[in-house]
């Protein structure tokens, strides 16, 4: 076209019209060669450089006419398309940009395809890279569009297979750091100005007949210098309603077992393992929230467990990790408390109810770990909290028992002793009185029932074992034994006995000693150890009794002298005799007892009338006074 002042000619090459037909075609056709020629459409180099439009032609009454590009056939790689923008020495290089057509009911889409092939054509989207210092590569951003109804959907859909082969995956990697910190990836729902925010929901497709639905994986990757990345999951803060809530669950299984659930700290091969915690939400204004560990319900098979275990160690002279349940802190003013613990057995309806059992350490080599169960000590203005081990009431059968005592000690060379259980009540301060021990059997409530027994039952052994009453001083006097060999009180004061019936004092040997006397008050006394016989000289092993001699016929102004062998007489013995009865026809007269020996006494009686004899035997008492 010609040269101009202002505007220069244009070039316009134009095919035929029709009426009736297609319109002519208009075909730039480069020559043939050992390369094809090539077509060229530029524009001209100016202050602004000359544009290049390619428009298809309007449709008044059917579709527009379309804009194909297409590349070359070729016998090995066939030919490329490319479309790029134009460079700038100064400034920002040129855009490419791909809109589809405006229509009056749904705008026309924009579609990138690779060709089929035997291995399909890829389709690969790259922004440019930087080419100087302190500069950062171009953006990718893909961007649904605005809409009345709803935003436009982005969505990116791997290939399918129709083999046995996988499925295609989807990577989203971020850009690598050369000298600095990687790229992030960020998943971030739209927001909701006026309602809620969008869901995001990651999830692996349901399995198909003969396979797993496959794994989900979160986890930051590995480091070999600094900290590995930390793992956040949580909900956003709430300012008019609850705080978001977190579910993890495992799916239900038809046939094997359910999926476990684990959550495990990190292992470390320099320092601790790493913290596992579950901790209840914080709340200024209401309650904490619960943190909860629950087994799972069965209606055919045992409920599931629920487990809290140290961790095991294998170092020398290091404990096994602690297991710690502790009430929260109340930090509140008067009348706040403190938080409880508490364990409970799980109910049985149709049989026992499930059992409670605090058990120590084992220590293979030495001793096991002890148990220690105690309240605090008091603040300065309550009581120390009580501790109350009672068993539940019953409608039925008997209540529960209480046992406590110590284990067996072993019988090998190196055995020890049995262990001691010791129940002590703590003492008061000046002024005050120390705590009440008591022991209390059970009572009946019906008319006819009994009331428990209360025992108390030494140890058997070789030398066996006996109940003592210690005085709580210093001296640790004994002041009452209780024994199968002994019964022995002591007391600065006075020890008494009383019974509203029959009191008795039984034994080899009952001894009864008074520094001043003994009273027996104004009682009667009565049962002395008694016996008779009838001899001269003969045996009666008893501490009093009446003897009826043999001799009937003692004769005027005539003595007599008898001896009684008695296991109960001892030279330190005093024996008093009196005469029972009277000789008959004489008049008898008693002279006392004559001889004390070890196993008996000799007494001496004499008929004083001298004139007449006696006609009968006579008889007399004697007592033996220890």
């Amino acid at each position: 076209a010609g040269q101009g002042a202002t505007t220069a000619g244009a070039v316009g090459i134009t095919a035929g019209a029709s009426t009736t037909a297609a319109g002519g075609a208009v075909t730039l056709t480069s020559g043939a060669g050992t390369s094809g020629g090539l077509v060229s459409l530029v524009g001209a180099a100016s202050a602004a450089g000359g544009g290049v439009t390619l428009t298809g032609g309007e449709g008044t009454s059917a579709a527009g006419g379309a804009l194909t590009l297409t590349a070359g056939q070729g016998a090995t790689t066939a030919g490329a398309v490319g479309i790029t923008a134009g460079a700038s020495t100064t400034a920002a290089g040129g855009t490419v940009t791909l809109t589809s057509g405006v229509g009056s009911t749904t705008a026309g889409g924009i579609a990138l395809t690779g060709a089929d092939s035997p291995v399909g054509g890829g389709i690969t989207l790259t922004t440019g890279a930087t080419g100087g210092s302190g500069t950062a590569a171009g953006d990718f951003t893909v961007t649904g569009g605005t809409g009345q109804t709803g935003g436009a959907d982005v969505s990116i859909t791997a290939g399918t297979t129709t083999t046995t082969n996988a499925g295609g995956a989807i990577t989203l990697t971020a850009g690598v750091g050369a000298a600095h910190t990687g790229g992030s990836v960020t998943i971030e729902a739209g927001a909701g100005t006026a309602t809620s925010s969008g869901s995001i929901t990651i999830a692996t497709k349901n399995a198909g007949t003969k396979g797993g639905s496959g794994k989900l994986v979160f986890s930051s990757g590995t480091s070999s210098s600094g900290n590995s990345g930390a793992l956040y999951i949580g909900t956003g803060a709430a300012t008019g309603g609850k705080g978001g809530l977190i579910s993890i669950g495992v799916g239900s299984a038809t046939v094997g077992s359910g999926g476990t659930v684990s959550v495990t700290a990190g292992s470390s091969s320099a320092d601790a393992g790493g913290v596992a915690s579950l901790t209840g939400g914080a709340s200024s204004s209401g309650a904490g929230g619960v943190a909860s560990v629950t087994g799972g319900d069965s209606s055919t098979a045992a409920g599931g467990a629920s487990s809290l275990t140290g961790g095991a160690t294998s170092a020398n002279n290091v404990a096994g990790g602690q297991v710690s349940i502790t009430g929260g802190a109340s930090t509140g003013g008067t009348g706040t408390q403190g938080g409880a613990v508490s364990m409970t057995g799980g109910a049985g309806a149709g049989a026992t109810g499930g059992a409670i059992t605090i058990e120590s350490g084992a220590g293979t080599a030495t001793s096991s770990g002890p148990i220690t169960i105690k309240s605090k000590d008091a603040g300065s203005a309550g009581a120390s909290g009580k501790l109350e081990f009672k068993s539940g009431t019953s409608s039925v059968g008997n209540t529960g028992a209480i046992l406590i005592g110590s284990g067996d000690a072993g019988s090998g060379g190196s055995a020890g002793n049995g262990g001691a259980v010791t129940i002590s009540v703590g003492g008061g301060t000046a002024g005050t009185t120390g705590g009440h021990l008591t022991l209390s059997a059970g009572g009946a409530n019906t008319g006819s029932g009994a009331g428990g027994n209360l025992y108390l039952k030494p140890g058997n052994g070789q030398t066996r074992g006996a109940v003592y009453f210690k005085d709580d001083v210093a001296s640790d006097t004994t002041y009452g034994t209780i024994s199968a060999a002994t019964f022995d009180f002591t007391a600065t004061g006075s020890v008494s006995i009383v019974s509203s019936g029959t009191a008795a004092l039984s034994g080899t040997v009952v001894t009864l000693t008074g520094s001043t006397g003994i009273s027996m008050g104004a009682s009667h006394v009565y049962n002395f150890e008694s016996g008779t016989g009838t001899f001269d000289d003969g045996t009666l092993n008893k501490m009093s009794g009446v003897v009826t001699t043999s001799t009937n016929n003692l004769a005027a102004g005539t003595e007599v002298a008898v001896t009684v062998t008695n296991s109960r007489v001892s030279t330190t013995s005093q024996v008093y005799v009196t005469l029972a009865s009277d000789c008959g026809a004489g008049t008898l007269l008693s002279l006392g007892v004559s001889a004390v020996n070890n196993g008996s006494f000799t007494a001496k009686f004499k008929n004083i009338d001298t004139v007449t004899d006696c006609s009968q035997a006579f008889k007399y008492s004697f007592l033996v006074i220890n």
